[in-house]
């Protein structure tokens, strides 16, 4: 799969930005001397950790040059850094108070070993912090599955995702020793049009489907059929607009002290 696409991901910086903001409401003031924001991306989330905790010194990583190339030139008083996660992790020197991640480890094989290492990388007491999207309960996602089970089989081999189920990570956070706090949260996003929906998912999960496809045309056809489900689905509103439902889960989960 090519690398991001930054600007195409920053169409909608507001929306994109807004499950950080709130997750960083929900960590307790503390005196965070170091913070680790996996999967920075353009920096919109290392910025808002930034502006909340100012003395603390913050690292972003991501794996895409796209994304670092953004960050770096809209946050240049930020540091950032190339990391394939989880096992970039063993390369990161000491340990962190906080460890944040915003719309990132869904994309991640391994998830019990991602987060044992980010709990090995913390400090004690220190603050996991995380959001992803509940792709499995995502009305986009649903179609988009449906509609390659049903005629698009040529891309059922693509698998972009390795959330957990909630349950499955109350479980696994529980047995890696944390306390923690686990919520969902559905944000009602909105787009000006039923194409908008197509151009969110542009900048995020669309991405491999229609890079497997091998024409314009083919692509056309493919984001025409999911149009054609999506205006079924999603009512458009008095003022012309459509709600673009985006179930997120989010816990905070502290390392217990030894």
């Amino acid at each position: 799969m090519s690398d991001w696409n930054s600007n195409q991901y920053m169409k909608f910086e507001r929306e994109r930005t807004q499950p950080s903001k709130d997750l960083i409401s929900r960590i307790e003031d503390m005196n965070f001397s170091r913070i680790l924001d996996l999967g920075c991306g353009p920096g919109n989330s290392t910025y808002a950790l930034k502006s909340k905790f100012k003395e603390s010194e913050i690292i972003g990583v991501d794996a895409s040059d796209n994304m670092l190339e953004k960050a770096r030139k809209e946050h240049n008083d930020l540091e950032f850094k190339k990391c394939f996660l989880p096992n970039g992790l063993d390369n990161i020197n000491g340990k962190f108070d906080l460890i944040f991640s915003n719309a990132c480890i869904h994309w991640i094989p391994k998830q019990r070993e991602l987060l044992t290492k980010c709990r090995d990388k913390l400090s004690d007491g220190g603050i996991l912090a995380v959001q992803i999207p509940f792709i499995q309960n995502a009305p986009f996602y649903k179609i988009l599955y449906k509609s390659v089970d049903e005629k698009w089989h040529k891309l059922s081999s693509i698998k972009n995702f390795h959330n957990l189920m909630p349950e499955e990570y109350y479980d696994l956070l529980n047995e890696l020793g944390f306390d923690f706090d686990i919520w969902q949260t559905t944000y009602y996003h909105t787009v000006s049009s039923h194409e908008g929906i197509i151009d969110w998912y542009k900048g995020s999960g669309l991405r491999p489907y229609l890079e497997a496809l091998e024409s314009d045309e083919e692509r056309q056809e493919f984001i025409s059929d999911l149009l054609s489900v999506i205006r079924e689905k999603y009512p458009t509103q008095s003022n012309g607009n459509v709600i673009l439902k985006m179930p997120r889960v989010f816990f905070v989960a502290r390392k217990n002290r030894r």
